[in-house]
């Protein structure tokens, strides 16, 4: 079992109700980083191994191997798997760190999107200096910077990254069946995510662009001035973080290399922009026609009363590619937190009534696997 311990900053801590690492209770879901994201789910299946060891014993020999690097793409993990893949010979995988859908249904997830994580660095004159008696002649990273990040994604939501798309797989018929969603689906999208319009590709349905189509996204803008009141100063340096979501066949050692030399086509000679990999990992496909797959269904089905949809993830879990890879078992990628549980943002949360049902999914599961594993 699957998963990971370390959770994104809490920033804005202002808008949190209650304090970001005090968990409070209210309506019936605890409110706290990581709730959802990700240790929510590991109390789960703590507590359901517990209630089996006090029943006489689970009935599958069970190792749980929970990580504090996945928030930042961390590869230690996955050097450990690949290194020890025999001592971690397994008949069954659960990367327990899924959700439900955003209509409310569990999910089996057979798609996760792959990460590109960089950060480009704008550096211009030696020392910061006066807008007014250098501007105009002096080379100014922040307006470099902004003019690299615009130049990187249109207006359309296409990216520019020369040969970004080139090794997109395109989707069968077969799989794009349960990619489908009625049409109000995109006012659910604006409900969850508050805003007044969806963007991105037009030519492409909303769950299309969140699961299997690449993204382009900026995450914070650093440099010059940006206290209370007046500096007109041009600045020396800014820095700026992206990040790209890649599908099946990118490779984001290839991507990288060409955004390097796409920057440094876009930058002014004044300004040099370093671009720095801070992560990466690679997507995965898993396939749901196994039988952890099956006893995961009827698990949930049986605890929820709903059974799961397959889906793919616009999300990436840096390590499953390396699970998949050296131990070569079958894989069931889901969890229990809701679709509105906010991850990565303010007041998130989980649901009390999904944390023990979801304990009662486990313990049927585990005893829904066949003894004598995939074979």
């Amino acid at each position: 079992i699957y998963g990971h311990y370390d959770v994104q900053p809490p920033d804005p801590v202002d808008q949190w109700i209650s304090p970001p690492f005090e968990p409070t209770v209210r309506d019936g879901r605890v409110f706290a980083r990581g709730a959802a994201d990700n240790k929510g789910n590991h109390m789960a299946a703590l507590k359901a191994v517990e209630y089996c060891r006090r029943a006489g014993g689970p009935p599958v020999n069970v190792r749980f191997l929970i990580e504090g690097e996945e928030e930042i793409t961390g590869e230690a993990l996955g050097h450990y798997v690949r290194a020890n893949a025999d001592r971690l010979r397994t008949d069954w995988v659960l990367v327990w760190d899924g959700g439900f859908t955003e209509d409310g249904d569990p999910a089996l997830t057979v798609g996760l999107r792959g990460i590109l994580y960089v950060e480009l660095e704008a550096v211009g004159p030696g020392i910061d200096l006066h807008s007014g008696i250098y501007g105009g002649v002096a080379p100014n990273p922040l307006n470099t910077l902004a003019h690299v990040i615009s130049a990187l994604k249109g207006k359309d939501g296409r990216i520019t990254i020369p040969g970004f798309y080139d090794r997109v797989r395109r989707l069968t018929a077969e799989e794009l069946k349960p990619l489908e969603r009625p049409a109000e689906y995109d006012e659910t999208i604006k409900r969850l995510t508050q805003s007044r319009a969806l963007e991105g590709e037009a030519q492409y349905a909303p769950l299309l662009r969140q699961w299997v189509r690449p993204t382009l996204d900026v995450h914070g803008i650093i440099g010059g001035f940006t206290g209370e009141g007046e500096k007109t100063v041009i600045p020396s340096r800014g820095m700026a973080k992206v990040s790209m979501r890649l599908v099946p066949d990118q490779d984001p050692e290839k991507i990288l290399s060409n955004l390097e030399k796409y920057v440094d086509e876009l930058t002014t000679p004044g300004v040099k922009v370093e671009v720095r990999r801070l992560g990466a990992t690679r997507p995965v496909l898993c396939e749901a026609d196994h039988a952890a797959a099956a006893a995961a269904m009827d698990a949930f089905d049986a605890a929820f009363g709903r059974r799961p949809r397959l889906v793919r993830s616009g999300g990436s879990i840096p390590v499953t590619i390396d699970l998949q890879e050296a131990l070569r078992a079958p894989m069931v990628v889901s969890g229990l937190p809701e679709a509105d549980s906010a991850a990565h943002s303010p007041n998130e949360r989980y649901s009390l009534d999904h944390y023990h049902r979801g304990i009662e999914m486990l313990i049927r599961f585990m005893y829904a696997l066949p003894s004598g594993g995939p074979n």
